[in-house]
């Protein structure tokens, strides 16, 4: 079981040449940083267990449970698979299952990983756990992952977003997991997420409406901040969503 208090309870199997106490440093670190930032945590802490498929947060199970395809002491991409998926439950992501803007979640859960490997490369410079091997000199890697992520995804300019997002926007409502395009939006507000992580908190509201009557990405984010309103917190994210993606209306002189 995990430790006291812990968010992240690893479980047994086939996790390669590692420690449990080794992943489960990793992990916890990770989940500390996320959950800190939406301001919330899962009622029960999240089960995490290998597997030799992509990974995944399985529906309708509680506690939690988030299957990973990190092995051995890949500690950038142990942090990246599991930020996605811890990111999905605090997303509400079983809530309402689907529906036509999808693709946003999957692009904030792409955002979660970037985020979360900047934290960690600080962190472990700073408190380096002691339950993995030499990982004040580890630090650097996780920022220099996340670099190479954001280097591979497609270069849009932030005054191209709104039509670049207009061009792909039929087939990321059709099918949300297009992980390229997930990842030029995540690349897109990362700046901004590194700067006020508070902006999480918001996040933590999706998925609690009917969000398939929202006919338009538009809709969505009104219906987002709405639901934050209602629960009596004044909304800042779904403004600046809509401000970094959203084509302006022509000015009607």
């Amino acid at each position: 079981m995990g430790a006291a208090g812990g968010i992240v309870d690893v479980l047994n199997g086939n996790w390669g040449a590692t420690s449990l106490s080794a992943i489960r440093a990793v992990l916890e670190a990770s989940a500390r940083v996320l959950c800190g930032a939406f301001g919330h945590r899962p009622a029960t802490p999240v089960r995490v267990s290998p597997w030799g498929l992509a990974p995944r947060v399985v529906s309708d199970r509680r506690p939690h449970e988030i299957r990973l395809s990190a092995r051995d002491t890949y500690w950038c991409q142990y942090a990246y698979e599991f930020s996605h998926e811890l990111c999905h439950v605090l997303a509400n992501f079983d809530r309402i299952r689907q529906h036509r803007h999808k693709w946003f979640e999957e692009a904030l859960c792409e955002l979660a990983s970037l985020f979360v490997l900047h934290r960690l490369s600080d962190i472990f410079r700073a408190t380096p756990p002691a339950e993995v091997l030499s990982a004040a000199a580890f630090a650097p890697h996780f920022a220099t992952y996340a670099r190479r992520v954001t280097d591979d995804a497609e270069p849009v300019s932030r005054t191209e977003l709104p039509e670049w997002l207009s061009k792909h926007l039929p087939k990321l409502e059709e099918d949300p997991v297009r992980r390229d395009s997930n990842r030029v939006v995540a690349v897109a507000l990362l700046d901004s997420f590194l700067r006020d992580d508070s902006l999480w908190r918001d996040c933590g509201f999706l998925n609690q409406w009917d969000a398939a009557a929202d006919p338009a990405f538009v809709d969505h984010l009104d219906s987002w901040a709405d639901c934050v309103r209602e629960h009596g917190l004044v909304p800042r994210t779904p403004g600046l969503v809509r401000a970094t993606l959203v084509r302006r209306p022509r000015r009607v002189s």
